[in-house]
């Protein structure tokens, strides 16, 4: 007797970033553990550390998780540009009939 097989799917947008960290994403990365670990010392809790105006601030996990989108659209412009940021290959079929390129 065979065993029952599973079919997985992936979303692409919890893949890994397939280029290796510069110095930039190294500094940022420093700077969201060491503002983690400061935020969880202080007592904090249900918190996230993130950049907002250019400075590190404690975000409340409830905020982020209640003004965050559900969904992204793989056809959008956010999408587009983390595929160009990470440089990742769009994988996703291209169509005449999803682009107009004129009369």
């Amino acid at each position: 007797p065979s065993s029952p097989r599973k079919k997985r799917y992936i979303d692409p947008s919890y893949m890994i970033r397939s280029v290796p960290a510069n110095a930039t994403d190294s500094l940022y990365c420093m700077q969201l553990g060491q503002n983690a670990v400061h935020g969880t010392m202080a007592g904090y809790t249900g918190f996230s550390v993130g950049l907002c105006n250019n400075k590190m601030c404690l975000l409340p996990i409830p905020e982020l998780v209640a003004t965050s989108p559900r969904q992204m659209n793989p056809k959008g412009r956010t999408w587009e540009r983390i595929l160009a940021v990470t440089r990742q290959p769009n994988t996703r079929k291209f169509s005449r009939s999803s682009c107009s390129l004129g009369p």
